[in-house]
């Protein structure tokens, strides 16, 4: 299994990559290959592909449990109380009840196909969007702060959230929520911080 923290390496047919392009054969990993499947215009030229990772498959789920609990607890007490949506049965109303817990849920997993987290040797981008793929963007050295949350629930399903701070402007934030191995995650991006602040290695 490739690691989340794998290079990127660059490949054949990607203009972005042509700048670092090595005579060593590249490297593909399925993260990259799902990376290829985004907009060109996204990098710049010759910027490299540190990170490109996914929110974690929990991450519907997590969106989702307020609706599905909701849902849940108004079907038991739907059936329970032989209430019905007039014109419906008690086993229709509650069908009807956990239909809209489905679709909230259906609605939180298309928000979660195209959204991708990517740091790269000069920014960090947050890329989303179902209908156009949309970014949001800090230059690594506009980074002024990063934190480390795990929430309760985060913490039962073994992810946590990366918080980056705009060193220019404190209300501009980028939240990667629901990452696997998130503080593995934190620490490479504070490394590739450190490096662009720091490319001689002299700390």
């Amino acid at each position: 299994m490739t690691s989340v923290l794998d290079i990127l390496q660059p490949t054949t047919g990607r203009t972005a990559f042509a700048a670092t392009m090595t005579d060593a054969p590249p490297r593909i990993s399925k993260a990259a290959v799902a990376w290829h499947a985004l907009p060109q215009d996204v990098l710049d030229g010759g910027e490299i592909v540190i990170l490109a990772i996914k929110p974690s498959m929990c991450r519907p789920l997590l969106d989702s449990w307020p609706w599905i609990l909701t849902a849940g607890v108004l079907a038991v007490l739907t059936t329970a109380w032989h209430a019905t949506i007039p014109g419906l049965s008690i086993i229709a109303t509650a069908q009807v009840i956990l239909l809209v817990a489905a679709c909230r849920l259906a609605v939180a997993v298309v928000r979660w196909i195209p959204t991708w987290y990517v740091l790269t040797n000069r920014r960090v981008l947050t890329v989303h969007g179902v209908r156009a793929p949309r970014f949001t963007a800090f230059r690594l050295t506009d980074v002024g702060h990063t934190y480390l949350r795990c929430t309760p629930f985060e913490r039962l399903t073994r992810v946590g959230t990366v918080i980056l701070v705009s060193k220019s402007n404190e209300s501009m934030v980028q939240v990667w929520r629901s990452i696997a191995h998130s503080a593995e995650v934190h620490a490479r991006i504070r490394r590739a911080i450190e490096d662009v602040l720091d490319p001689t290695g002299s700390r």
